[in-house]
């Protein structure tokens, strides 16, 4: 299960692992990779070796035995995961660079709860891990481990399904002006290295009466409101822009050149015909929080783009901010 890190060769527009400059932007120190040591986690790993790490950083390979299998079962299952993450670790530290740490850990009983445990007892900036496809809607993603991290809300979660070829080159960023906006970009800054490729940034909006029969609103009046919520969407951009290169200690010579693409309609349309038209290998969506990410996998917007879309997805959710004093 280690075939995918052997996959880009020189020559592919590969910079080297972990070593290409950043702009800037800091390079991760810690990452959870949870593996299911399945074919799925050929295309974590690769990518993770595709990553800017630091000097120095910490990759903790975790793999979960389910707790509910009889006791004798149990420990063959766990004697067997430790080999073969053992392999996988050994596997992995040929493709990072030297001075990255690889250590495999093995826990035994639920998958959520002992990732959120690990990750909160490595110190974790990221949790790295692969998503399902070609199956059933309920099968691929509904209901599974990834969703039930996501849903956590506490650490960003990139959910691999391409199998990786190359650092991100075509990333589309889905943005709806709120508090987790800025934290999206600034993430997206650090995980792609410079010289960053062209990114798009995706808005939609809708307008307040759009289907709902006014008599006294012409088409005209409905146009013209629109042109006014669009003109506004890009100056809020433009400003999350720039507020995400100061976060993420990006100079602007190092930014990626944006395609902005804001739009009048359905959210979830938008987001999958602009990623579909970009061909985007990598999608970034922001959340409000603990609260915005357990309800977004709840039939909203992110949810339905999470199963649809065929790239890569990150998922940052906001950090929380201090309350404002009264």
């Amino acid at each position: 299960m280690t075939e995918s890190l052997k996959e880009p060769e020189a020559g592919d527009g590969q910079p080297e692992t972990g070593g290409a400059e950043t702009g800037g932007a800091e390079r991760f120190r810690s990452l959870l990779v949870p593996v299911d040591l399945t074919a799925i986690s050929d295309r974590v790993l690769g990518r993770v070796a595709l990553l800017p790490l630091a000097d120095g950083a910490r990759v903790t390979l975790l793999h979960v035995v389910p707790g509910n299998l009889p006791v004798r079962a149990q420990d063959r299952a766990e004697r067997d995961a430790r080999r073969a993450l053992a392999d996988e670790a050994r596997h992995l530290a040929k493709a990072l660079p030297r001075g990255v740490d690889v250590e495999p850990v093995v826990k035994i009983g639920s998958s959520a709860a002992e990732i959120a445990g690990c990750a909160t007892s490595t110190g974790a900036e990221l949790i790295v891990m692969g998503r399902g496809g070609g199956r059933a809607l309920r099968d691929t993603f509904l209901g599974s481990t990834a969703e039930r991290v996501i849903r956590r809300g506490q650490l960003p979660v990139l959910a691999v399904r391409l199998a990786p070829r190359a650092v991100y080159s075509r990333p589309a960023v889905a943005l709806d002006l709120e508090q987790g906006s800025t934290d999206a970009l600034a993430l997206m800054l650090r995980l792609i290295p410079t010289p960053r490729p062209r990114a798009t940034v995706i808005h939609a909006f809708d307008t307040p009466y759009r289907g709902v029969a006014y008599p006294s609103l012409s088409e005209e009046d409905a146009e013209e409101w629109r042109s006014e919520l669009e003109r506004t969407a890009t100056q809020q951009i433009a400003k999350l822009l720039a507020a995400s290169l100061a976060q993420a200690k990006v100079r602007p010579a190092d930014a990626p050149p944006w395609k902005t693409h804001v739009r009048c309609g359905s959210a979830r349309r938008v987001i999958e015909k602009a990623v579909k038209k970009a061909e985007s290998d990598l999608l970034v969506l922001g959340t409000h929080g603990y609260s915005g990410v357990a309800h977004v996998f709840l039939g909203t917007v992110a949810g339905d783009v999470l199963r649809q879309v065929a790239c890569d997805v990150l998922v940052v959710p906001a950090r929380p901010r201090a309350e404002e004093p009264e």
